[in-house]
């Protein structure tokens, strides 16, 4: 909904004066409340109460505060509480949350789930904390302002940005931009369950509109890894006064949050990964996974805008066998079994692999000699080829075998 939070509500005080030992917000809250429901697009000029049902808060709360005050949200079980259940402050320029869990917790640590789930109607007391204004919105939990080309929210650094609809647009003003066009872009998504993997995000920057020229993008596949706009655009933007929009665009149904900061911070390099392991196996680092030799810096994000760099070297082995082996040409006609597994009917030289998930292949390069320095099969067993649902199959006498020459049916 949509209020502007200047004009107060006129109903008497009449039950106060009988309230003696009522607090100084009894009235306030009382009498002068307006009726809470999710979304809230405001200007706040002055302190605000609503009055909130359970419902309300088992939504949770994603709420963002444009000002240069910060701004605090006091809940209370009864006008009466002395006390605040609990309060959520949000910073100037910034956003806070609470998810359902984290709420039930408070009022758990309060004492005060009981009263709650009662049918008491709790209190939300709204107010700047040195009298300033601002612009507030206030969603449930997991959702936010849909920000678009013709109706985009300011970018602020160090600010959290819900994105809870498939693709936003963001503006971000080129006085916000660092003059060393140092600043890097974050994505984070938190899966509903530990076995779900992490969303992926596209995110780009436009210059000088919304359908300008794409100046960067990239895809964030974890909240490690982060992007770095090229400094010289970002910088170049500053000089010449031009706003930059960025774009993120997630799969439907996904709730992301993406945030920018300026100038990052780095803390000490981690120490250095260095890992040697065979071809066909995986290795796992930093929720990015290798199955090739690779060597460079990775870094990380820490917290806010703390980074964190270190060295990565990571080298696959291969796993190499030579073996000749004599087969007699009866044995070779029945099809000689190699210690490989893999079935040979034939003299001369071969190279066969063996492979198994994340397990080491293993490459076996087999010369198969004739003792009788013969290498051909004498006899008339011939091979006949034949298609099996989209396979090849091999047909001698009266066995089967794949093209690797392994048996498969009798």
């Amino acid at each position: 909904m949509t209020l502007s939070l200047v004009a107060r509500a006129a109903e008497p005080c009449d039950m106060y004066d009988a309230l003696f030992d009522a607090p100084d917000h009894y009235c306030e809250c009382k009498y002068n409340s307006f009726a809470f429901a999710f979304p809230i697009d405001s200007v706040m000029t002055e302190p605000v109460w609503f009055t909130a049902t359970i419902d309300d808060l088992k939504q949770g709360m994603t709420a963002y505060w444009f000002s240069s005050d910060s701004v605090v949200m006091d809940v209370y079980a009864f006008c009466t509480s002395t006390e605040p259940t609990f309060s959520m402050t949000i910073g100037p320029n910034n956003m806070a949350e609470m998810d359902v869990e984290e709420l039930n917790k408070k009022l758990e640590e309060m004492g005060a789930l009981s009263t709650f789930l009662s049918g008491i109607t709790p209190h939300i007391h709204v107010h700047t904390a040195h009298g300033g204004t601002g612009q507030v919105y206030c969603y449930p939990y997991d959702q936010g302002p849909h920000s678009t080309c013709s109706d985009a929210l300011e970018m602020r650094p160090g600010m959290t940005y819900v994105c809870s609809e498939e693709e936003n647009v963001y503006r971000l003003p080129y006085s916000s931009l660092s003059s060393r066009g140092k600043a890097f872009l974050q994505w984070k998504h938190k899966p509903k369950k530990a076995s779900q993997p992490v969303e992926p995000a596209e995110v780009w920057l436009t210059l000088g509109g919304c359908e300008g020229d794409t100046v960067g993008s990239t895809t964030l596949s974890d909240s490690l890894h982060v992007f770095f706009p090229d400094s010289a655009v970002l910088a170049q933007a500053r000089v010449t006064q031009q706003d930059l929009w960025v774009h993120v665009r997630h799969a439907q149904g996904v709730a992301g949050r993406v945030r920018y900061y300026n100038n990052p911070k780095y803390a000490d390099p981690l120490p250095p990964y260095i890992q040697t392991t065979c071809e066909g196996k995986t290795l796992t680092l930093n929720h990015r996974t290798y199955t090739t030799d690779t060597v460079f810096t990775d870094t990380l994000w820490v917290n806010r805008d703390t980074l964190q760099i270190q060295d990565i070297d990571i080298t696959f082995t291969k796993d190499e066998r030579h073996d000749t082996v004599t087969v007699k040409e009866s044995e070779l006609r029945r099809g000689y079994v190699h210690s490989s597994g893999f079935v040979l009917r034939a003299y001369g030289d071969t190279v066969v692999e063996t492979t198994q998930p994340n397990a080491c292949t293993v490459r076996y390069y087999i010369t198969v000699l004739n003792p009788t320095g013969t290498e051909e099969i004498s006899g008339s067993r011939k091979a006949r080829k034949q298609m099996v649902n989209g396979e090849l199959i091999i047909l001698v006498d009266d066995k089967k075998y794949n093209v690797l020459g392994q048996i498969i049916d009798k």
